[in-house]
């Protein structure tokens, strides 16, 4: 007789299961937290397991008609063999049969039984609900919190935050704002979601000016990115079993990393990027144990908008694809050669596991085709370019090219194997012991090594990316790019300070798990604070955070929004400086565009004329043209007057300058255009509008 499934024993009798009989291990799941989760998840997996209680039911009726037509015939092939030989058999009237339908008393108890037991999950569902929802609130607020005064601290009062994040703001002020405002102008170089999540802030920027002035929207998103993030790792770490003590141990320490400190409150897209990515593992997790579909739905669309925070998320999404792979293929293993509702064997049991790893495949990449795919196709439509980021000239590959002696600079040894040491030294420093809790947790089987293994594969693999990126020198050395492994160090350590107390038995090896965290904490501040290995940026956070909280401010020459501010100052006292009268480019002047209180007296790449008023500004009435040395790699009005560097152009003639050449935060130029015919077009003209 085939032994019964561990789900059809709770078909059969949902209230007798035993914690012990449930697939994620009979020494996890018997611990108090899971026993908690399992309640809280209670009353959803019933009501699913009704669902399939009653496909059975349905299914049982279908075979009991068929056994009726096997019977009947039998019987009757019976009676004529007993007849042949002499025997009489009696018939058995349809009056003594016993029929056991839904008004059977069985089927009545049973129903009750199932109904009771739904209704007393749910109480208790309910109360861990709200405790559950309590703790990440709590978590997600205060590191919210804590992130957004340090990043007004950084920005509104040091006066520093990364050039990147304050770029992210002019964009999505030319959404809301400027000269030509259009949704366009959120740009196709860079994923358009963290600056799309500045526009809501942006718009506020006449009641708080300091949202664009001192680009407090980015730090705004940043900070409310990580702590969505924080409150994921906790509510990951509560799934997984961890004690309260250990899930908020390993939060507070994964805050206190200066990869995920400072890019929570200066702006910048790691946050919104690994709050994402963790919401596609614990999605991908919840479908792998559960076989839950909206989690592999879920996944898809995390991976999908990931993918338009950070490019490097194509790595995930491959990685992702290969564990539905495998996980499907598991799952539906060969069985014993006979389909319901035949008589004989079934079709290759191959062919069916193949067609539902199939269906599992397409359901996850449906919403990831649909954003990749998508933003490829509107990007080829508005600007001629899929890959803007890597053919446009003001892309990433145009950057690295043009930042080739900084990054000498910063590395030294620009050989392949000086390269890739380099990037393994920034992962070391980082996360040193990243692979022994990886192996560890790998080791240990189970539900541990299963979510072990989607967190590696989401996570760890934009780090295989970028190690590969390095050797090829298609990449800055940023330190922040080793951000992932932060974050996957903070979730295998919840993982383990699982497995350590089940396997053990002892509080110590949960401690031990969290405290895995700390060696990484310690050298990472110490790299930052030396400004080595690629994290001079990182430095000059903490320093305008210092200077913030002590009243005082990061001198202009070294400080991109103090230089932007006061240029845009004396822009907005010109006299004949009116709406469309200056001519510059946003991707080198992003920073005095941001700050100036009349963005529409620029004429920018987003505007929809930019390229004829550059090819002719003295037709299109333009008054001055403003410049910032050094320029981007992709500077158009540069590139079309390639003689204001110089004041080799007669058109132009310089008027003002700020800062000096030794000026970390760069020198603006203004030149006043001679000789200008008609009026400043305060809007593009009516034929660059179709």
């Amino acid at each position: 007789m085939n032994a019964v499934s561990i789900d059809e024993r709770e078909l059969l009798d949902p209230v007798a299961v035993h914690p012990d009989d449930h697939p994620a291990g009979t020494a996890a799941v018997a611990t108090t937290p899971l026993l908690a989760a399992t309640l809280r998840t209670g009353a959803d997996e019933l009501e699913r397991r009704w669902d399939r209680l009653d496909s059975l039911v349905e299914d049982l009726r279908d075979a009991e008609d068929r056994a009726d037509v096997i019977a009947g015939r039998s019987v009757a092939a019976a009676r004529t063999l007993a007849a042949a030989g002499g025997v009489p058999i009696p018939r058995i009237s349809v009056d003594d049969v016993v029929v056991a339908d839904e008004s059977h008393p069985a089927v009545l108890e049973a129903d009750h039984l199932v109904r009771v037991r739904v209704a007393e999950l749910r109480r208790r569902a309910s109360g861990q609900r709200s405790t559950r929802h309590v703790e990440t609130v709590v978590v997600g607020g205060l590191t919210t919190a804590v992130l957004m005064v340090l990043g007004w601290v950084a920005a509104a009062r040091g006066g520093v935050i990364p050039a990147d994040a304050i770029s992210r703001v002019q964009g999505a002020l030319a959404v809301v704002a400027g000269r030509d405002p259009h949704p366009e102008s959120i740009g196709f170089i860079w994923g358009p979601f963290p600056t799309l999540f500045q526009v809501p802030f942006v718009a506020l920027r006449s009641w708080v000016p300091e949202l664009t002035a001192a680009s407090i929207a980015a730090t705004t998103v940043s900070a409310i990115c990580t702590g969505l993030l924080l409150a994921q790792v906790v509510d990951w770490a509560r799934t997984s079993g961890s004690p309260r003590w250990a899930r908020w141990s390993v939060a507070a320490l994964t805050l206190a990393s200066p990869l995920v400190l400072l890019y929570g409150a200066n702006g910048m897209s790691e946050a919104c990027w690994m709050v994402l990515l963790v919401l596609a593992v614990r999605s991908l997790a919840r479908w792998a144990e559960r076989d839950d579909l909206g989690g592999l739905v879920l996944g898809g669309a995390a991976l999908g908008a990931a993918y338009l925070t950070r490019y490097e998320t194509a790595a995930s999404i491959l990685a992702a694809a290969a564990f539905v792979v495998v996980v499907s293929a598991q799952r539906r293993p060969a069985d014993d050669g006979w389909t319901r509702g035949t008589v004989g064997p079934s079709r290759s049991a191959t062919w069916r596991r193949l067609r539902a790893v199939v269906l599992d495949l397409s359901i996850l990449a449906f919403p990831v085709t649909a954003c990749v795919l998508g933003w490829s196709l509107v990007s080829y439509v508005i600007v001629g370019e899929p890959l803007a980021q890597l053919t446009s000239d003001y892309g990433n590959a145009a950057l690295v090219r043009d930042g080739a002696g900084a990054i000498e600079s910063i590395i030294g040894d620009t050989s392949v194997p000086g390269r890739v040491g380099f990037y393994l030294r920034q992962l070391v420093v980082a996360a040193p012991l990243l692979v022994p809790m990886l192996l560890v947790a790998l080791w240990l089987g189970g539900r541990t090594a299963r979510r072990a293994s989607v967190a590696a594969a989401i996570v760890g693999s934009p780090l295989v990316l970028q190690l590969l990126l390095a050797g090829r020198g298609d990449t800055f050395p940023w330190f922040r790019y080793v951000v992932g492994a932060v974050v996957l160090s903070a979730l295998l350590a919840a993982l383990l300070a699982v497995s350590g107390g089940a396997i053990g038995g002892s509080r110590m090896l949960r401690v031990l798990a969290v405290l895995s965290l700390v060696p990484g904490l310690a050298l990472s501040w110490t790299v930052v604070l030396d400004s080595d290995l690629g994290s001079a940026d990182d430095r000059s956070t903490v320093d305008a955070i210092v200077a913030g909280a002590t009243g005082e401010r990061i001198e202009a020459s070294r400080s991109v929004l103090g230089r932007a501010a006061a240029v845009a100052a004396d822009l907005d006292d010109v006299p004949d400086a009116t709406a469309g009268s200056i001519l510059t480019d946003a991707s080198s002047t992003f920073a005095v565009v941001s700050a100036s209180a009349e963005p529409s007296v620029f004429i920018i790449p987003s505007d929809r004329d930019f390229e004829a008023v550059v090819s002719d500004p003295a037709t299109f009435g333009v008054r001055y043209v403003l410049l910032r040395v050094p320029a981007s790699t992709g500077d158009a009005v540069v590139a079309a007057h390639p003689g204001l560097l110089t004041d080799q152009d007669a058109g132009f003639e310089r008027v003002r300058t700020w800062g000096g050449d030794d000026d970390t935060s760069g020198r603006y130029a203004l030149y006043r255009v001679l000789n200008p015919r008609g009026e400043p077009r305060p809007t593009p003209d009516e034929g660059f509008l179709d």
